[in-house]
């Protein structure tokens, strides 16, 4: 059939759930799950390296069957890592192992460049290449080398049942009773008169924040704020007195981290957002007396788009190690690969960070921030002030 002519632009006659569903195992299966779930496809075929020494295939492999669970049944396609290099051993098994499959839907967004090039030499003229193009938000799709105009708008997934943050964590192979979050949020309201009085840097409100992260309890907290002048003071105290349960020794930590939840969650895009979780801490399956044992990582606020980009919010209201830097970076790009997106969220605004702010005006109380800003840096972590967090969303997560 061709699809470049049948479709007469009405991509909803578009149906590839009689396709056979190729795909190439990648560390990034989310890439891999996305298209199957978008066309519901009823047999998929798995193309994997089976000794591979450089990447856990077989692992991978097992965090996306058991997301499938029972309702889709895969077949592998094995090489060895000797032979893939060999495009005539590729070309030669892909066409034996599919012998009698009339059409396939190549998925080659995650695959390496010899399983890339085989199948593009072998596709037949029904056949479909699929590639996600996590930049864009797009799904190209190929027949006999011609671009198929106007099929996907985009490749988003709206019910939640198909594509949640347990899913994408699960894809990494994070079993569900290793997962657990913290949903204890403050009223909107609340939130939206502590924010409005805190971009307002010369107010004090700020200044006071940094101050509960050093040695100041909350009674003196409290009490300095009254001498503040601000808006709306009984609000922002319900604010510190929220943090300070949440922690006596470092309460603005979890202020800003509720104040980043809510400024997503308030967003001019929130209608792209899948879900958004705080608080998100993955424990090993270690146990003991039937309790996860070990802490193996946390994400202060996580964001999972329609479309399957993930974002992970690190909140740091003081210092920050190196390490944390790095280890956010690479559990961000375990889960979604070049479709995650690690980002440190900083008490200071858009014009007080470097390359555009030079910290100059900011003093002494300000040096672990402004530490922590560089670390993030180093680590290629991006690095938002709170006032821009509304207007970055739309750059990334827009569909």
């Amino acid at each position: 059939m061709d699809l470049a002519n049948s479709l007469n632009g009405k991509k909803e006659e578009l149906d590839f759930s009689d396709y056979t569903y190729v795909m190439v195992s990648t560390l990034n299966q989310m890439v891999n799950y996305i298209p199957l779930k978008h066309f519901s496809f009823k047999e998929v075929v798995n193309i994997t390296i089976n000794d591979s020494q450089y990447a856990d295939n077989s692992k991978w492999d097992k965090n996306l069957t058991e997301v499938l669970g029972s309702e889709v049944s895969t077949s592998p396609i094995n090489f060895k890592q000797s032979e893939i290099t060999n495009f005539t051993t590729i070309k030669n098994r892909l066409n034996e192992q599919l012998k009698g499959k009339e059409k396939i839907f190549w998925n080659i967004t995650g695959g390496q460049r010899p399983f890339v090039l085989a199948i593009q030499q072998i596709a037949k003229a029904d056949d479909v290449i699929c590639y996600l193009e996590g930049n864009k938000s797009q799904m190209v799709l190929l027949q006999n080398g011609i671009e198929l105009k106007d099929i996907v708008d985009d490749y988003s997934i709206e019910n939640k049942e198909d594509l949640n943050i347990e899913i994408a964590l699960k894809l990494m192979g994070i079993k569900t009773n290793e997962i657990q979050s913290d949903e204890n949020h403050l009223e909107a309201n609340i939130m939206k008169s502590f924010i409005q009085e805190y971009k307002n840097i010369a107010n004090g409100l700020r200044d006071l924040m940094i101050e509960t992260n050093k040695t100041m309890n909350e009674s003196d907290a409290v009490k300095k704020l009254q001498s503040l002048k601000l808006q709306n003071k009984d609000a922002i105290t319900k604010v510190i007195e929220w943090g300070y349960t949440k922690n006596k020794s470092t309460p603005f930590g979890y202020i800003l981290e509720e104040m980043t939840y809510h400024i997503i969650n308030t967003s001019k895009d929130k209608d792209n957002i899948q879900e958004l979780k705080t608080n998100i801490r993955l424990y090993n399956d270690t146990k003991i007396d039937g309790v996860n044992n070990t802490q193996i990582d946390e994400f202060d606020v996580l964001l999972l788009s329609k479309n399957g980009k993930l974002m992970v919010f690190e909140c740091k209201s003081g210092s920050m190690h190196p390490d944390i830097a790095k280890s956010t970076k690479y559990s961000t790009y375990a889960v979604s690969g070049v479709y995650g997106l690690p980002i440190l969220i900083t008490p200071l605004l858009k014009d007080e960070i470097p390359p555009e702010g030079t910290f100059k005006e900011l003093g002494d109380a300000y040096g672990d921030i402004k530490a922590s800003v560089s670390s993030a840096k180093r680590a290629s972590l991006e690095v938002w002030g709170l006032d821009e967090i509304d207007e970055n969303l739309k750059k990334y997560i827009e569909l």
